[in-house]
């Protein structure tokens, strides 16, 4: 045997200790990302400036996910390929509305590179198995991120490109001190200071949701335009930011009579584009009361798709009974005692049970407006009715009995989809 073959580790158990290696990687990877997230901290000043809750939800999910995908590239061997992966380009693009620099964004995923080979060489070992998957992981790695660095810098570019326009909006660290009240960074504590004076009268807050923060049509910057352009001319100041999938605008109100005005242009913004989810808290007071709004404007748009209203904002009003429902401690007894019954025998029998109730409920419980729906005789409603009552032991043709039914249901269609 020579000296190189001698050397020369054996390749099945190269391949063995690579999938050990990047298992535990994979099992590390909220762990190492989260130290992640601190190292970044200490390296870099824009991302100490960045709101915890951003550097949770967004920085670390973002750090997870780039994890799973390195996984994933090196499972067969360390090849690297070109990478345009969408979801990398959509966290390029937000780091420019979080105020984070492209030379700073480029230097967290160097930041990232070395964490991870660092950790893949301490899991390899010592021996001649190690060393080299250790030497390999480092090549592949510098590979990786040289393809990945040309994806990020063109979605970075393209944003900022776009989101010159939009310059006004406001800061990411301001907008969330605003909704939280707790200063996230000396900046947007004097800058809320400043806007204490501005937002001392009635304030109302508008959610829109968004499905697709960077759909050129749909995405972050249309819908930061719409908000700006249907509400700042209805309000004495309108302070519009972007939070995650969703444009947060802020309309501080010369009089309580803007109300309705506010109202309309959210329902004409929900009505031009219908994929977009538009909910509207209800006036508070001042700076203080700008949370409450949020919360409830918030909570409305998240229920928006039960109120089967498209093409219309959602108010708080409109989704209070969903949140008098899902916070009290029967809801399962409820839906045991209505709709479950239903929906199950729907499955066995296809018998239309549940249309036919919800029908009944949105018809204002008139027979004939609810068969027109249903495109059924009345009679067929009838029937229907009569089989709800047998299988949950609740008449619909009694005050309680009906009632309990529509309550049942309207806890039922809010609940998330599945």
């Amino acid at each position: 045997m020579t000296v190189e073959e001698h050397n020369t580790p054996d390749r099945s158990a190269y391949a063995a200790r690579r999938r050990a290696v990047l298992q535990e990687v994979h099992a590390r990877r909220h762990e190492l990302a989260n130290g992640l997230v601190e190292e970044y901290r200490t390296a870099i000043a824009e991302y100490r400036e960045l709101p915890e809750s951003v550097l949770i939800r967004d920085v670390a999910e973002a750090a997870v996910h780039n994890i799973e995908y390195l996984v994933e590239t090196f499972q067969n061997g360390f090849d690297v390929s070109e990478h345009d992966v969408e979801w990398i380009r959509r966290s390029a693009a937000r780091r420019v509305h979080q105020h984070v620099s492209l030379p700073s964004l480029l230097r967290t995923y160097r930041l990232w590179g070395i964490h991870l080979w660092r950790t893949i060489v301490d899991a390899a070992g010592q021996d001649d198995v190690g060393k080299e998957l250790a030497i390999e992981a480092a090549g592949a790695m510098m590979g990786y991120l040289d393809s990945i660095s040309f994806s990020l810098t063109q979605a970075y570019v393209q944003e900022s490109t776009s989101a010159a326009i939009d310059s006004q909006a406001l800061r990411t660290d301001v907008l969330e001190t605003l909704l939280t009240g707790e200063p996230v960074s000396e900046r947007a504590r004097r800058q809320t200071a400043v806007l204490t004076m501005t937002l001392r009268g009635p304030v109302v807050v508008v959610v829109l949701q968004i499905p697709d923060r960077d759909d050129p049509i749909t995405g972050l910057q249309s819908a930061i335009r719409a908000v700006r352009n249907r509400l700042s001319p209805l309000s004495g100041t309108c302070l519009v930011g972007a939070r995650d999938t969703e444009v947060v605008g802020i309309c501080a109100l010369d009089q309580r009579d803007d109300e309705q005005q506010i109202e309309e242009a959210c329902h004409e913004i929900a009505s031009s584009v219908r994929v977009w989810t538009v909910g509207l808290g209800r006036i508070a007071e001042g700076i203080a009361g700008v949370q409450r709004s949020y919360g409830e404007a918030r909570e409305a748009a998240d229920l928006g798709f039960s109120t089967r209203q498209p093409g219309r904002a959602i108010l708080f009003a409109d989704v209070l009974l969903d949140q008098i429902l899902r916070a009290s401690h029967h809801t399962d007894a409820l839906l045991e005692e209505t709709v479950r019954p239903l929906a199950d025998y729907d499955r066995r029998k296809n018998a239309e049970l549940l249309p036919t109730l919800r029908a009944y409920v949105n018809a204002n419980f008139n027979l004939t407006k609810a068969a027109a729906e249903l495109t059924v005789n009345p009679n067929t409603v009838v029937y229907r009715l009569r089989r709800i009552h047998a299988l949950t032991r609740r008449d619909p043709s009694t005050t309680d009995g009906l009632l309990l039914l529509a309550l049942g249901l309207r806890l039922f269609d809010s609940a998330p989809p599945v």
